[in-house]
């Protein structure tokens, strides 16, 4: 266990499970959520359930971490501002202070698809258009994705913000339209991807798109492959999911 000392919060949601799972032998974690989880937790890594909510509770979690994997956060597109407010702003921005006092070395944020859902679903999403979100779940995302922005330029810390799509297993998935396939991110590819985050050199401010290889895809995957050298293996077009394709 030579690697980096990573904290992953949200680590028992489903993103965090398969990230801890095929990184434990890569990294060593602390691992955080507001439950308990239902995997083993072996030995050097550890489990502390604590509410992101707390500036002080969330300090004492930083010294000598190396990276942080930001994946908690309320997922629901139909979240109101007050459920938004403490868990996807607030603990986001004590998160992102500790890191910077902690001095850590990088923060990987998980955004969404949702701070671009408000263009048309035919137009395909590149590097550097504005963010265009449908949803107050979408604009917590791009709260998330200024703050990388800031401590990146005026404190000094690396930040990665992936806008990650529809996060699904093959066997078992909420994917109903065509939209939904060209925005999908296997399990694999998630782990690839935040790998990549992690590891990544030189890079001190990236907004990563987060989908798998997909024949159409809602988000352009060229300046991802380029800066974080992502390759994804997988194409929701030559999965099984039942669903009629249209074009």
């Amino acid at each position: 266990m030579d690697g980096l000392n990573v904290l992953l919060t949200g680590a028992c949601g489903r993103i965090g499970k398969v990230f801890f799972q095929g990184s434990q032998e890569r990294y060593r974690f602390t691992l955080t959520d507001r439950v308990e989880p239902d995997f083993e937790i072996p030995t050097p890594h550890r489990f502390v359930r604590l509410d992101l909510n707390d500036p002080q509770t969330v300090g004492r979690l930083l010294p000598g971490i190396d990276v942080v994997v930001h994946l908690a956060g309320i997922p629901d597109a139909s979240a109101s501002f007050e459920q938004l407010l403490p868990n996807n702003i607030l603990a986001t921005t004590y998160l992102f202070e500790a890191a910077m006092n902690a001095g850590c070395r990088r923060l990987v944020f998980a955004s969404g698809a949702q701070t671009i859902e408000g263009y048309p679903v035919d137009r395909q999403i590149t590097a550097n258009m504005p963010v265009m979100p449908a949803n107050l779940y979408g604009v917590s995302k791009c709260y998330g994705e200024a703050l990388c922005a800031f401590y990146a330029a005026q404190h000094g810390l690396s930040c990665i913000a992936l806008r990650i799509g529809a996060f699904e297993f093959p066997e078992h998935h909420q994917l109903t339209t065509t939209r939904d396939l060209s925005a999908w991110l296997s399990p694999r590819d998630a782990l690839q991807l935040l790998q990549r985050a992690v590891e990544a050199p030189g890079v001190q401010y990236f907004i990563g798109h987060g989908i798998s290889n997909n024949r159409f895809k809602r988000l352009d995957l060229s300046e991802t492959t380029r800066v974080l050298g992502y390759e994804p293996l997988d194409d929701a077009f030559q999965e099984d999911f039942g669903i009629a394709i249209t074009y």
